[in-house]
């Protein structure tokens, strides 16, 4: 296999993307991995003609023996590379916790990143995503019954809580990122857990994409990457003509404590838009759409043309949904109890 200089090709992407601003200072999440290695050389390589500022970001979980390893490691990386990095600890990580382990820590971790940025300040944090993340993702999404916002899979932007999260390298390949490692004799640590099929990414990664490469599409990963950026080019129209349509349907609809919609002026609109009026409602509420399942869905779909008035639906983090009469009432929970 030939191994190309991919430092132009990310180059590109960023620049396509507009990742980064000339004078930013970049948070660079670094666990040790192969790509996050990879990402803060490769960014490394081009920072000056980019004109932006690194600092290195490491979240030790503590939840495996090599966590204390892996952070010396990112450490004499940074030193190596004399970029300033930061350390956060996750100091009381119980396993046995209820919901998701892996997604338990991904929030902590983000939450670091954050707070990092915050600090600093800055709002620009760049993670080690490539496209076999994001052609993982599409297929959990597909799986959990996602839209079309699901169906985007990974951004290449995005905006969250004030931040700038980028993923500069999701225009390449894994393996492109193992022959950039490998071609510059790279060292980089290795996480046992990324074999561990009870994780529901590892059992898509290890098992389902490799039977569809084999068996289906040999090219399934580019064709899901595929996808995913259709997805996001229809789901941007979409929401720009949502955005359009939002304050002629919605009341107080710059409120941070609740949303009402003209249940009339709603129903005029086409499906794929009245879907869309809904999650820009509750992320003006929230700030996002986190946790919004088909299921919540169905129930607020269910309630506009079904249910009688006075009917309610609860949603994630406190929302709920009230059909009175000609009016849909998005509420937060603390504004309930206090009305």
């Amino acid at each position: 296999m030939k191994n190309p200089d991919i430092i132009p090709k990310v180059k590109k992407w960023i620049e396509a993307h507009q990742l980064f601003s000339r004078g930013d200072t970049v948070i660079v999440g670094v666990s040790g991995g192969a790509d996050s290695v990879a990402l803060i050389h490769l960014l490394s390589a081009v920072q000056y003609q980019l004109g932006i500022h690194l600092h290195i970001a490491h979240y030790n979980h503590h939840l495996r023996r090599g966590a204390d390893t892996d952070q010396k490691f990112v450490e004499l990386l940074a030193r190596r590379l004399h970029i300033p990095v930061t350390v956060g600890h996750w100091k009381n990580p119980c396993p046995t916790a209820k919901g998701s382990l892996e997604d338990r820590a991904r929030r902590k971790r983000m939450d670091f990143f954050t707070r990092l940025a915050e600090k600093m300040p800055t709002r620009a944090i760049a993670l080690g995503h490539t496209q076999n993340d994001l052609s993982e993702t599409v297929v959990m999404r597909i799986l959990r019954g996602s839209g079309l916002q699901g169906m985007r899979g990974i951004m290449p932007l995005k905006e969250m809580g004030g931040m700038r999260f980028v993923r500069p390298l999701l225009g390449i390949t894994r393996r492109e990122v193992e022959a950039y490692l490998t071609k510059n004799n790279l060292s980089f640590r290795t996480d046992p857990t990324n074999q561990h099929t009870q994780f529901f990414r590892n059992k898509i990664r290890l098992e389902l994409l490799p039977l569809l490469e084999r068996g289906y599409n040999k090219n399934i990963k580019e064709v899901l990457a595929h996808l995913a950026d259709t997805a996001a080019t229809d789901y941007a129209y979409l929401e720009q003509q949502a955005q359009k349509l939002f304050p002629k349907v919605a009341e107080d609809a710059n409120s941070a404590a609740h949303v009402h919609m003209d249940l009339r002026k709603f129903q005029k609109a086409h499906p794929a838009l009245q879907r869309m009026l809904i999650r820009l409602a509750i992320e003006r509420l929230k700030g996002d759409t986190n946790r919004l399942t088909l299921t919540h869905t169905r129930e607020i779909d269910d309630l506009i043309h079904h249910r009688p008035s006075g009917s309610i639906v609860h949603l994630p983090d406190g929302l709920s949904l009230q059909k009175i009469d000609a009016r849909l009432n998005f509420r937060k929970k603390y504004n309930l109890h206090n009305r």
